[in-house]
């Protein structure tokens, strides 16, 4: 696999963006102002480190910015961010002089691992169909990506971050949607033994 080392703008936060999620920010600071300006108008991408307890992580996600919503007379202003991948951290300096915001090296990770793992495609086969009552074989599953999968799983930003950073993500996904599907098959009991009642 051929990996690239790029050095992009930095805006670490409590959060983890998969490949194709979006979501909104408020834009207020002025180092960010100045970064989310800057990559708008030359169509760049920036980081977002993972921020736990303060402390910038090793690992995070390359974003873009896919529209301004609305900006405010402050110079502050509401934006639009979509995941283009995941990456680890090999340097970062918090301020990127004359910018007012940091930067990072980035080594981008293999956003496109192919599910591979048997145990993994029988528990999708059986997530999908039982859980979300959608057909889905295992030609499709074949098809679909870890991060695809995890991005349709709404885990939590620790559990994204977790995903990111494993060696073996193809098995910290099975735990996962092993624990979803027994949390919701309890559900579903419980709800089952109260209709009986």
């Amino acid at each position: 696999m051929n990996t690239q080392n790029l050095t992009i703008p930095m805006f670490p936060l409590n959060m983890v963006l998969l490949v194709g999620e979006t979501t909104k920010l408020h834009i207020f600071e002025e180092r960010y102002k100045q970064l989310v300006n800057e990559c708008y108008e030359n169509n760049a991408s920036f980081g977002i480190p993972f921020l736990d307890k303060g402390k910038v992580q090793v690992y995070g996600s390359e974003v873009k910015i896919k529209r301004i919503l609305k900006k405010y007379s402050d110079g502050s202003m509401d934006i639009l961010i979509e995941g283009l991948g995941a990456f680890k951290l090999l340097e970062y300096s918090k301020k990127l002089t004359p910018k007012l915001y940091g930067a990072g090296l980035i080594e981008s990770l293999n956003n496109n691992q192919k599910i591979t793992l048997n145990a993994l495609q029988d528990a999708l086969v059986n997530y999908f169909g039982n859980i979300q009552n959608k057909f889905v074989d295992y030609e499709t599953i074949g098809h679909m990506n870890v991060f695809n999968v995890a991005a349709s799983l709404q885990l939590t930003q620790l559990e994204k971050y977790n995903l990111i950073a494993s060696k073996n993500p193809q098995f910290l996904l099975l735990n996962q949607i092993k624990f979803i599907t027994h949390v919701i098959n309890i559900e579903h009991t419980l709800r089952d033994s109260f209709i009986n009642n």
